[in-house]
């Protein structure tokens, strides 16, 4: 199919979920107008969950190896949900794609409970020796780290032209 008929059917058609939009060809050039539709920041808070989750695994060191394995386990029990559940939920964009954004929040929710569950019952279940209160301790300063995602996902204003 030629350029000019794909274009001609895109515009023809419009999609009811406006994810892919400034995707397309002829959107690209005046993408600028449509900052306020990025989506947000909200990889800042995952990578604020691992970098905190990696500074306590390290604080603990010197109380042994132990220690140090079920806090870095703790944390990745608590961020690598939360990154699925980010990556479900903030995919689509748009008033048009409004169920469709329900759904992926309510699917990545759901997902995120059960893979926290089952990371839970993997550490319980194939580590040995574990020290739980490094686990719980580390899963609830790393869940914490949420509480501050309005600081983390904050940006400059952008003017757009």
């Amino acid at each position: 199919m030629s350029e000019a008929k794909a274009w001609k059917q895109q515009r023809a058609t419009p999609s009811d979920d406006g994810a892919g939009f400034a995707n397309r060809k002829f959107c690209r050039a005046d993408h600028r107008k449509y900052l306020w539709l990025q989506p947000p920041p909200v990889h800042r808070v995952i990578v604020a969950q691992l970098v905190v989750s990696a500074a306590l695994a390290l604080m603990l060191l010197p109380l042994g190896s132990t220690f140090t394995l079920s806090s870095l386990l703790g944390g990745l029990c608590c961020s690598l949900p939360n990154a699925y559940f980010v990556w479900r939920a903030f995919r689509y964009r748009g008033a048009r794609s409004a169920k469709l954004i329900v759904s992926s929040f309510y699917r990545g929710e759901a997902g995120k409970l059960v893979l926290t569950a089952v990371g839970f019952i993997l550490v319980f279940t194939l580590v040995e020796p574990l020290e739980p209160l490094a686990l719980f301790v580390t899963f609830t300063a790393v869940q914490a780290v949420s509480w501050f995602a309005p600081v983390l996902m904050a940006r400059r204003q952008q003017a757009v032209p």
